[in-house]
């Protein structure tokens, strides 16, 4: 089964935001756009949102400060983040991803190298969301097989 990939791109800059949604468009995923670290929250809120294409350059709230906020919230805290910038200093490539980012890419970008790392990020994210779904039903299997065997030991010792 297939499913449609949503990717939030947020950025100030109304040129960068047409030009990566349409990188992304041209390969099928689903975009949400946002020009602010406010609004994109807000998606994140209302949207089943798989990776964010996060500015960190933006008024009111930057991406780090965006990025820290998804981390802390237990909803949004898995999905990957990369960091879409023209921050190019060490310092702040070290920030990203201490802030929780995945991954940093740096402007200007070329547009296989974008499609490249969000391919390689949205696979990830769909084998961790693979694997979990795995455990969580294994244990789920585990408890109604314990439940079973208990049951079946009143059955055959009604003292019990």
């Amino acid at each position: 089964m297939t499913r449609d990939i949503h990717i939030l791109v947020v950025d100030d800059n109304q040129e960068n935001l047409r030009v990566v949604s349409n990188y992304l468009k041209e390969n099928v995923y689903k975009i949400a756009l946002a020009m602010n670290g406010r609004d994109a929250l807000k998606i994140l809120e209302s949207d089943p949102i798989d990776l964010v294409l996060l500015d960190i350059m933006m008024p009111g709230m930057d991406g780090f400060e965006v990025c820290l906020k998804m981390k802390e919230n237990k909803d949004f805290k898995d999905i990957p983040v990369i960091f879409l910038t023209a921050k190019t200093e060490t310092e702040d490539i070290v920030k990203g991803f201490q802030t929780g980012g995945v991954d940093y890419i740096t402007k200007p970008f070329r547009k296989e190298e974008l499609l490249a790392r969000v391919r390689t990020h949205i696979e990830l994210k769909l084998m961790r969301d693979y694997f979990k779904n795995q455990a969580e039903e294994s244990k789920e299997s585990r408890n109604n097989m314990m439940k079973m065997m208990l049951d079946f030991g009143k059955l055959l010792d009604p003292c019990k």
